[in-house]
């Protein structure tokens, strides 16, 4: 990509115009704490485990899958003026990567061999991980560096997932199957008050609801979280100072292979909200902890090791309240009522293992940013709520909001991943929702009727982009925005090629120079990819229609019946589907002797019901009967039906209302028609 030339030192010249809280004060005096130290980043490093080279995908071959050598451009270089200094800072240490001792001969983490962290802890018979990465390829590597470094005949006992995020679960079934063996299944919960180990398996175990929301956040709303990702994220900027350096929270997601595992058990709370196991010799509580950083989310705790892991609740960053990629919205309240309790339960903690950066020692010192981090997350709650009730609206309290100095001049309480704004923001959605109560913005007309007025009123897009290039040389670069993004949506025709192309590339400057200026990886990330969409750059990947139906055929195999059919209810046309009505009794077994199973399936109201029955009393015998070899046979049918294949489709009055959506759909500009 071909960049303009800049002489100025435009980061300082925006802190100087804009709001010190929302860009954040480069004077601002942070401790400089043990934490904050190389020597702590460092601590533990074994020598000859820094990635040398990229690991690459393992289905395609040619695609490279992890790549932390492109981020050496930052190693010991001082911040240059496209990027806060507070962001470099953290994304030099998210650069050191590598296998790490966290205490002696007993537990090991393998950092930034992606987003996350993989934990090792040493059992009687042999190692349990906890999170193993975002991909299969990534935690084999790491676990084989393991092996290598440490014990060459490493038993793998049991892999704990703190919580229902996929850069924490997708390396399961990788690193099982590196280790050859299969996961444990038909246990119940009882049976780990004193659990040893199997040979042949490895017991996986999650929090309580993991494969519902795992389901309902990663499969159900892939699509569009997916496309949303790749702006957070940056994963397809290129890497230098002017583009991609990190993400706050670890560097960016890699292009691994993986999917969501079935669990051996979801752990249920026994005792209020903790249960303890007994896993190979080692004494572990699991403190339940829904709707925090995640849906479904467990603290686990070594009382062998004083080592506690918080899942995402304890990280080096704020956290997000709400991700920019798309999910529930998160509790604050349950965030801070989360780690207080952790404190009050596990007091002798004397080393926190992230599930990203590095660790926490000394017991003081856990127990000093666990406080903070829960302060911090009271904080948001409690005051939103206070200016809520005072008649400010949302925009209005993230213009003014800011932490105390005791908290936010602590380094991991800084907005490298999560934002004041951004979260200020998540606390108004979650109690109120979005309307601020003024009748003038409940009823709004789309981006793209509002951009055709918007400039007609203005008379014309040439006296819009006037104005636009005079607010940019002042350094308004979030009015510039405003307004040339309302020539790029105008649709009315009046407007020429070559003004929206100007106003896209001055658009795409302002974002551009809005993102040197953000201390948070993510908010650079979004406004850098706006930027290179607009310039005519698209970050998405174009997925064929055939990719599209293979990919959306293998998933539907990997899940249970139920989750088959709640799957298929997303992807129904309803609009289109509106007046049809159509039933089935589906079949799944081999012949009448086998063990079976029914559905009735209905299409009505635009809506796809299905529900399990039993044959002698819940069939409707009105509705035609279909008999499927297993899901596999019904999903191959799907497929030749999709795909085009000539034939004589029982449910192709269903079928024909599945929607399949692109991956590819505008952001900065608007949708196709």
């Amino acid at each position: 990509m071909q960049r303009e030339n800049i002489e100025r030192n435009h980061f300082n010249q925006i802190t100087q115009k804009l709001t010190p809280y929302y860009y954040p004060d480069l004077e601002e005096n942070m401790n400089s704490t043990d934490e904050s130290d190389w020597s702590v980043v460092k601590k533990g490093y074994i020598e000859g485990t820094k990635l040398s080279e990229p690991i690459y995908n393992s289905v395609n071959k040619n695609n490279i899958a992890w790549n932390i050598m492109s981020y050496d451009f930052m190693n010991n270089a001082p911040a240059p003026s496209t990027v806060h200094p507070n962001l470099w800072r953290m994304e030099q240490m998210n650069n050191v990567n590598g296998l790490f001792e966290v205490i002696k001969n007993s537990v090991y983490q393998i950092r930034s061999y992606d987003l996350s962290t993989m934990s090792i802890i040493k059992s009687s018979h042999g190692w349990i991980v906890i999170d193993p990465l975002c991909g299969s390829e990534n935690a084999v590597k790491g676990w084989r560096i393991f092996k290598s470094k440490i014990d060459p005949s490493a038993n793998l006992i049991a892999i704990f997932i703190t919580h229902s995020h996929v850069d924490h679960y997708k390396g399961v079934m990788g690193l099982i199957s590196d280790a050859g063996k299969k996961i444990l299944t038909n246990k119940k919960q009882s049976d780990f008050a004193n659990y040893e180990y199997d040979k042949d398996y490895v017991a996986v175990i999650a929090p309580n609801g993991f494969y519902d929301e795992s389901i309902s956040e990663n499969l159900y709303l892939g699509g569009c979280m997916s496309r949303r990702a790749i702006y957070m994220y940056g994963s397809s900027l290129p890497r230098d100072q002017y583009g991609h350096i990190g993400s706050g929270l670890g560097k960016t997601v890699g292009t691994t292979t993986g999917s969501i595992p079935v669990p051996t058990i979801e752990v249920v709370p026994e005792n209020e909200d903790i249960t303890t196991f007994k896993v190979d010799g080692l004494s572990i509580t699991m403190q339940d902890v829904p709707g925090t950083e995640a849906p479904a989310e467990m603290h686990i705790y070594f009382s062998d090791y004083k080592m506690l892991c918080p899942g995402e609740n304890v990280t080096h960053t704020m956290h997000n309240l709400l991700t920019p990629r798309g999910a529930k919205v998160r509790d604050p309240k349950a965030f801070g009522r989360a780690i207080d309790r952790a404190m009050k339960l596990f007091p002798d903690t004397e080393v926190i293992i992230g599930t990203h950066h590095w660790p926490i020692w000394g017991k003081e010192r856990c127990l000093d940013v666990m406080k903070k981090e829960r302060d911090m997350y009271y904080f948001f709650n409690d005051q939103v709520i206070r200016l809520l009730n005072k008649g400010m609206n949302m925009e209005e309290i993230a213009s003014v909001f800011q932490l105390p100095a005791s908290l936010r001049r602590e380094y991991y309480n800084r907005g490298y991943y999560g934002s004041i704004n951004h979260n200020v923001k998540a606390v108004v959605q979650r109690y109120i929702g979005w309307w601020d109560g003024n009748p003038a913005n409940y009823f709004k007309q789309t981006d793209e009727e509002v951009a055709e007025r918007f400039v007609e009123d203005m008379g014309g897009a040439e006296k819009v982009l006037e104005k636009a290039r005079q607010r940019f040389e002042q350094g308004d670069y979030r009015w510039t925005i405003s307004l040339t993004r309302h020539i790029v949506f105008d649709q009315s025709g009046k407007t020429s090629d070559q003004l929206r192309k100007q106003a896209k590339e001055l658009e795409a400057d302002a974002m551009e120079q809005l993102a040197y200026s953000f201390e948070a990886g993510t908010w650079r990330n979004i406004f850098l990819s706006g930027a290179f969409e607009l310039r005519g750059y698209k970050l998405s990947q174009i997925v064929s229609k055939t990719d599209m139906i293979n990919s959306l055929c293998a998933n539907l195999k990997s899940l249970p019946i139920d989750y088959m059919f709640e799957y298929l209810t997303t992807l129904i046309d309803g609009f289109q589907a509106g007046d049809i009505k159509s039933s089935y009794c589906v079949i799944f077994g081999a012949s009448p002797a086998c063990r079976n199973y029914y559905y009735m399936i209905e299409l009505e109201n635009g809506v796809f019901h299905y529900k399990q029955c039993e044959k002698e009393n819940d069939i409707d015998i009105q509705s035609t009967v279909l008999r499927f070899k297993d899901q596999t046979a019904f999903v191959e049918q799907l497929k030749d039906f999709l795909m085009g294949q000539a034939g004589d489709y029982a449910m192709a009055d269903i079928f024909r209302y599945i929607d399949l959506n692109p991956t590819d759909w505008n952001i900065i500009e608007p949708l196709k028609k």
